[in-house]
Order: C-alpha cells, then structure tokens, then sequence
C-alpha cells in the first residue's frame, strides 16, 4: 500500500520537473524526497522519472501513474473538505421515565438510528423527580415522562392519555369481562409496582373498598411483573400501554384515573426549538400526535 507522502513526492516532482525544487515544495530536504521516490518505484516495481544533470521528466509508467495519482489527490481534498465542513451531529439530552414501556422507547430509538445521522442522543432512564430536577439543572434538554400539576414550571406537551388497567392471567375467572369491581380481587395476591407514579392513589383505591390484597411481588421492573402475572401468579395494575398479548387489562368500576403522557422542555426551551428534533418527531408520532404544517 502506497503512503500518502509518496504520492505527494511523486506529483511534486512531475509538476516541478526538479527534485530539488520538488523539496522545497512539500517542505522536506532533497535526501528525503529523493529515498521517498525510490521507495514508491520500489513498491511499484518500474521506474517512474528518467533523470539527468540537467533534467527529470516521467517515464512512460510515470505518465500513466501521474493521471491515477492526480485523482487520488484531488479525492483525498474532497473528502478532507467534506469532512471539515460537515455539520457535527448535535447532541440531545433525553430523560425517559422509567416507566414508559421499553417496546415504546425500543421502537423509537431503532427508526432514529435509520433516520437521524444529525442528532446523537444521550438517554438516561430515572424517576420522575430525578429527571425533573436534572431538567431543572439544565443537565437533560428534553424528559418524557408521566406530566402532573406540579410540572407547570417546566413547558409541557401532551402527547396522550393512558388508563391505569387491572393486569390478569389470561385463566383469570375475569379476564374476559368488561369491567372488574375491586371486592372481586379481594383474593387475588398483588404485584406492587414500587416506581408507579399512581402508587399512592391506587393503594387508597382498594383501602377505602376494604381490599387488602397479599403480595406476591414488589417490584420495580415492569416486564418482571408481566412475567408474574403471566405465569398466573399475581395480578397487578398499570398503565395501558404495556399492552401483552400474554395477559389481559381489564378496567377497575370506579377507578377512572389516568396519566398524561408528554414531554417537558426546561424554561426558555419550548417545544418550538425541537420541532427539528428527529427524536421529538418520533415521540410524537409514536403517541399519535402528529404536528400539522404550519
């Protein structure tokens, strides 16, 4: 393989038609230009200059190597100038609520691999306070998350509402009804999930009906508690988008809270900014809000 300083030798000496000016050009002594030469016919295995006191002129392989080598250059400054004046990919900052389903974020993370060569991003999964307060600091640029009230200092946009479901083995004596009352699981054993955002509000559902179920698990792994309830150990409650095809969400008589899902820019990062955002743009479209053209 051909270094480059040999190519440069070589097209400095065709164009100069002196070795010693050749030298000067490319900025080496005449020694070293020289050794570089004969180094370059070496590999080649022709001569590439007929030499003289008085002149250097190309051999007839010289000539023929001249026209590839020329192209190689001018390849080789194409591709630096490409590469220098390319856009750097900008780097965004993305918390994601430990519990937005992973198929959710898997599939929006594969379509941006395939679709977003100007956008690298940086993920960190937590809870919503960690990824709030990390927003607040000005460490995460953009968080996805369930949105609360208690979000209003942050810019919000909703994306869509989600029920909270009974989950039940597909055996369940219930698993085909329509809707559950909650005395009907008195004696059934729970899966609790210890992360939900819904915890507190779930818990003085069932107590104030005088349901006290025993537990099966505590968790904070969501696809261990689809396992659970799959192997028909448990039941448990969760958001609906952790759809399975393995378990059945039934609704809770009564119990008609949901979540909004969103994103939350810190202040003075409104959602406006990252309208160019290939990853916003697929959240969005993920959760079916689709931005119309302005």
């Amino acid at each position: 393989m051909t270094d480059r300083y040999m190519l440069r030798y070589f097209l400095a000496v065709a164009e100069a038609g002196n070795f010693s000016r050749a030298a000067k050009r490319v900025g080496v002594t005449q020694p070293t230009l020289s050794t570089g030469i004969a180094k370059l016919e070496g590999q080649l295995g022709v001569r590439l200059f007929d030499r003289d006191k008085h002149s250097t002129a190309l051999t007839p392989a010289g000539s023929r190597f001249l026209v590839r080598a020329r192209r190689i250059a001018a390849e080789y400054e194409l591709a630096v100038q490409e590469v220098q004046h390319a856009p750097q990919p900008r780097v965004l900052r993305v918390g994601v609520l430990l519990t937005i389903p992973t198929a959710t974020l898997e599939s929006i993370i594969a379509r941006h691999r395939n679709n977003s060569a100007n956008e690298v991003l940086e993920i960190l999964e937590g809870s919503e306070r960690d990824l709030t307060e990390r927003l607040d600091r000005g460490r995460l640029d953009v968080v996805l998350t369930a949105v609360r009230p208690h979000h209003a200092r942050f810019h919000t946009e909703l994306l869509r509402g989600e029920r909270y479901l009974m989950v039940l083995p597909r055996d369940h004596p219930l698993a085909d009804a329509e809707f559950v009352q909650a005395e009907q699981l008195a004696g059934d054993r729970m899966v609790v999930r210890r992360h939900c955002e819904a915890l507190p509000e779930i818990s003085r559902f069932f107590t104030e009906r005088g349901v006290r179920p025993r537990f099966v698990l505590k968790t904070t792994s969501d696809q261990r508690m689809l396992a659970v309830v799959r192997a028909g150990l448990g039941i448990g409650m969760m958001p609906e988008s952790f759809h399975d095809p393995l378990v059945r969400f039934v609704r809770v008589a009564d119990f008609d809270l949901q979540r909004e899902v969103g994103l939350l820019y810190a202040a003075g990062r409104d959602e406006l900014r990252y309208d160019g955002s290939p990853f916003v743009a697929l959240v969005r479209e993920q959760y079916g809000r689709v931005r119309p053209a302005a």
